[in-house]
């Protein structure tokens, strides 16, 4: 089986956390020399920047510039991508299974363009809060209140190329509406079931009620753009599949 090469994206800004991230890409099972690690950094601390030159290899790139936000150093780090498949990892996020890049190349290599896999989000101390399962985008999905896991997401550099990368003019939800679009396409998508990924809870856009509806009218814009008044559907029926995935994350 082919081994196809990696490029992953971390958007960072001051954020120490960044080397257990790193840290558990290197442990992946799987070439080193296959894995592009790209640190999209807003203008960090100088000592941060120095653990993080220390952490990554010559294989990789810290870019170091001032962005519009996390999607647009997302955006940075994906344009300078240079390998086959791409994958975005926040920096407080990690890696839970050594297997997961073999796990999603089996997937690519036979004949998906994207591959969706199950995340968990975690307390500070990497405790299960709630199971985000293996969403594949679909009209139908966003509808009936369904969103993907964006920090669970692989896909080829070509669907970027195509479907292109995310709107920054939507802090909240880039990921949303990049989804919608991807929704359209004829990308053929890989569903990963194993959880693969660990992404700590308290981000900017859920730390306080004002951020949360700011949050909510911004997925609603997106929606509206892609889907109508169908969008309305999709806030119905959002809350139960987010009790759902609390509910089996403690069972």
């Amino acid at each position: 089986m082919k081994l196809n090469s990696f490029s992953i994206v971390i958007p960072s800004f001051n954020d120490l956390r960044i080397i257990e991230t790193i840290s558990s890409i290197n442990q992946q099972n799987y070439p080193r020399n296959k894995i592009e690690i790209i640190i999209s950094d807003g203008g960090s601390d100088e000592k941060i920047i120095d653990e993080i030159k220390s952490a990554i290899t010559e294989n990789d790139n810290l870019l170091i510039e001032k962005d519009e936000g996390i999607f647009d150093g997302i955006n940075k780090g994906l344009q300078r991508s240079k390998n086959e498949i791409i994958f975005a990892l926040g920096s407080d996020d990690r890696f839970c299974s050594k297997n997961a890049l073999t796990l999603v190349n089996e997937i690519i290599e036979n004949g998906s363009d994207y591959v969706c896999s199950t995340i968990k989000y975690t307390d500070q101390n990497w405790q299960p809060i709630r199971n985000w399962n293996a969403t594949k985008p679909t009209l139908l999905n966003f509808i009936f209140g369904r969103q993907v896991a964006h920090f669970g997401y692989f896909a080829k550099k070509s669907v970027y190329e195509l479907n292109g990368y995310f709107d920054i003019n939507r802090t909240v939800a880039a990921d949303f509406d990049y989804f919608l679009r991807l929704s359209k396409s004829n990308f053929k998508c890989g569903l990963l079931e194993e959880h693969i990924v660990d992404m700590k809870m308290g981000g900017n856009s859920s730390k306080n009620i004002k951020n949360i509806l700011k949050g909510n009218l911004d997925i609603f814009k997106a929606g509206f753009k892609h889907l109508g008044p169908l969008i309305l559907i999709h806030f119905l029926f959002k809350p139960f599949w987010k009790v759902r995935e609390f509910l089996i994350s403690s069972s």
